[in-house]
């Protein structure tokens, strides 16, 4: 092997080490899925989480639906449910969440149908 392509070699790993561990300072929020099931009150038009405080719903007539679905009906997240960090996925660094675009995968709140996993 040559000078010229050892120097090569060195600046390609170099390269590679430097984006890794600058990937784990950077970061990516989960976004909960559009297929993510959750539970909607017809009476205030709020979604809520499947773990939900039962003094949000109580009184009203809940029902479940697909995130899409209810946002495409006007539901809005309910306040609380967002307080509690219920729809925040996990954080993700950029290498994970890189390797989890070709398959790979990762600890997530929900599964690729849409459950909640907790």
């Amino acid at each position: 092997m040559g000078k010229t392509s050892k120097i090569i070699v060195v600046v390609v790993i170099s390269l590679l080490l430097i984006a890794f561990f600058l990937s784990i300072y950077i970061t990516v929020d989960e976004k909960m899925p559009d297929n993510a099931v959750v539970v909607v009150t017809l009476e205030d038009k709020h979604y809520h989480s499947i773990h939900f405080d039962y003094s949000v719903i109580a009184g009203k007539t809940a029902k479940t639906m697909l995130l899409s679905e209810a946002r495409a009906k006007g539901f809005m997240p309910d306040q609380l449910s967002i307080d509690l960090g219920y729809f925040r996925g996990n954080t993700l660094f950029l290498y994970q969440y890189i390797l989890s675009k070709f398959g790979v995968r990762y600890n997530s709140r929900w599964d690729k149908d849409g459950n909640w996993l907790w």
